[in-house]
């Protein structure tokens, strides 16, 4: 790693934690299948009254630590589709028992010519009867990891809709990835986050104390052998604002920094062609589109996404990140990954990690500037 000059950044689990997040597809979660605008099934999860502390109630019932695991050792690990992925299992479980009932009606009404919420009203009233917990579930959930296994990325988000179908006989519409449930949780765990619910969820924190994180980045930089890049999940704003609430994005190269912003914006000038993989591709990590971009800033969208480009300075390139989706983004650019310790699923990060083809895995980032040789943080 001698030849290093550009260290790329993934954000969560590597500087800023994830709690936030994961509570907020909790909340999400909690709120469209339990809450009255929705389906109200309201002790699906367990008895929880009040939104200040159902994450302390019934959080760990509503998305447990093993799903999170589970999602990223398959490479996914977006927040809005662990969102997704829990949402759309659930209703496949309470379907699928609700099919028992021999009642055909759930079918009609996810049939009508209405918006989501209004359908999930509808069903609300239809499933009023019934005392469905999340234990019903269990056995569906499993079954799905054990048929994912081999999957990883955008394939396993795909598969939920032919799981939907396998299991009930048809695709739940809307279902399929990025469609209009997707849509809905998204936009809702947008304004749990940015506390439109009347609810405000502790600010972003840090994996480790600020101050180590701060004297790392300041050796790394000042030592004038690295560049400093960020390719994160996030949108822009929820990169800037925190990072620079926390005194680090001054380390940070500004035109180095790629966010799900330059995504969607790649994506959107991609389905504008009329070539149709353009306009199915998604480049989304783990993709490797964020860390040519971070790479290359300047160059033409179409030319990062070309099924033949690959980085012409592989080895003066590295990734670091806590998730499958960062390995495997790594290893498609042909640069370094190096793993950290710092994220979830704790004792299993490093098999993980390592599982997948991580280079190098560190305790944290405080570690770098050590091995890099640039001192101790």
């Amino acid at each position: 790693m001698e030849k290093l000059k550009l260290l790329i950044f993934d954000l969560d689990g590597v500087i800023t934690s994830e709690t936030k997040y994961w509570n907020t597809s909790r909340l999400t979660v909690w709120e469209l299948i339990c809450g009255e605008q929705y389906l109200g099934i309201s002790d699906y999860f367990g008895e929880s009254r009040e939104v200040e502390t159902r994450l302390v109630e019934i959080g760990d019932r509503i998305i447990p630590s093993s799903f999170i695991y589970e999602l990223k050792s398959r490479a996914v690990n977006s927040n809005w589709d662990l969102t997704f992925f829990v949402v759309c299992l659930h209703l496949v479980a309470i379907f699928n028992e609700f099919q028992k009932s021999a009642d055909n009606r759930f079918y009609e009404i996810l049939n009508k010519p209405l918006s989501l919420p209004a359908k999930f009203q509808e069903l609300g009233k239809l499933l009023s009867n019934f005392e469905y917990t999340d234990e019903i579930s269990n056995n569906l959930i499993k079954q799905f990891w054990q048929e994912t296994t081999s999957l990883r990325g955008t394939a396993v988000v795909e598969y939920v809709g032919s799981f939907s179908k396998k299991m009930l006989g048809f695709a739940i519409p809307g279902c399929e990835g990025k469609g209009e449930l997707w849509q809905l949780c998204y936009q809702n765990f947008q304004d749990w986050y940015e506390g439109k619910k009347g609810y405000q969820l502790p600010d972003d924190e840090t994996v480790v104390e600020v101050n180590k994180i701060d004297a790392a980045l300041k050796l790394l930089r000042d030592s004038g052998r690295f560049n400093l890049a960020i390719a994160t999940g996030r949108p822009r704003n929820e990169v800037i604002e925190p990072m620079t609430a926390l005194g680090l994005l001054k380390y940070f190269d500004s035109q180095r920094i790629v966010t799900y912003d330059e995504v969607l914006e790649a994506e959107s000038i991609l389905s504008a062609t009329n070539h149709p993989t353009n306009q199915q591709i998604k480049l989304g990590k783990p993709h490797p589109f964020v860390l040519f971009k971070a790479v290359y800033p300047e160059e033409k969208v179409e030319k990062l996404v070309a099924e033949n480009f690959q980085l012409t300075n592989g080895e003066e390139v590295a990734y670091i990140g806590d998730a499958g989706s960062d390995v495997v983004a790594a290893k498609k650019a042909r640069c370094f990954s190096l793993g950290v310790l710092t994220g979830f699923a704790g004792g299993k990060s490093r098999e993980m990690l390592t599982g997948l083809g991580c280079d190098l895995v560190l305790d944290s980032i405080l570690d770098l500037p050590q091995l890099l040789g640039v001192g101790k943080s």
